[in-house]
């Protein structure tokens, strides 16, 4: 009788056991759950760490290519600048030496007139007259072909000197372009990864906290 009594009395014993070494189960899987989120928790913090170095990154970046496109675009305007002063100094001293031939040649022809003059007051005939007049009119017709041809000539050639520095803008410009296309190519794709990245960790976790 007293075997029967002893028999019901361990149930109750073998019961709680089961139940301690359960929630002792259940303890130690949710200190491996906690352990394991703050190892993603961690994760997440240096992936945050990461992403900022990144913006950082891509902010330098974007600072040294706009720093370098302003330089560049100041040097260009410098060196067109430069460019411009010496084509007009080039010119002033063109001019300046042309106006100079054509005063040593307007001053022979009026010496030569005067000679004409001179020689018709002196009862020259009129053909003479003439002739004399006609060649000195040829003279200055061809003299002013010249130098219109000459003028006509330094034109084309600065034209052609404006429509390349014009060039050379553009392609410098054109490159610029790319490069700011690349850097933003550059930065989407690191958005994309990061995100990518995100999602992945906040599924884990999700997947951690869940099981």
């Amino acid at each position: 009788m007293s075997k029967k009594g002893r028999v019901k009395g361990d149930k109750p014993d073998m019961d709680i056991e089961a139940l301690q070494a359960a929630n002792e189960e259940l303890r130690t899987k949710l200190t491996n759950i906690q352990i394991e989120f703050q190892q993603e928790k961690s994760k997440v913090g240096k992936l945050r760490e990461k992403i900022q170095e990144v913006k950082q990154e891509r902010e330098q970046e974007q600072h040294k290519h706009t720093a370098y496109v302003s330089e560049l675009k100041a040097k260009l305007h410098e060196e067109k600048m430069k460019e411009l002063q010496s084509v007009r100094e080039l010119l002033i001293r063109q001019h300046e030496q042309e106006v100079a031939r054509m005063v040593k040649i307007k001053d022979s022809e009026i010496q030569r007139l005067q000679s004409t003059v001179n020689v018709l007051r002196d009862g020259a005939a009129d053909k003479v007259k003439t002739a004399l007049l006609s060649e000195a009119k040829e003279e200055a017709r061809k003299a002013f072909d010249s130098e219109r041809m000459k003028l006509q000539q330094e034109i084309l050639e600065l034209k052609s000197g404006k429509k390349q520095l014009e060039e050379a803008l553009n392609n410098i410009m054109q490159a610029d372009k790319m490069k700011a296309a690349d850097l933003r190519m550059a930065y989407q794709s690191h958005q994309d990864e990061i995100n990518r990245i995100k999602r992945e960790c906040e599924r884990d976790i999700r997947r951690l906290v869940s099981s």
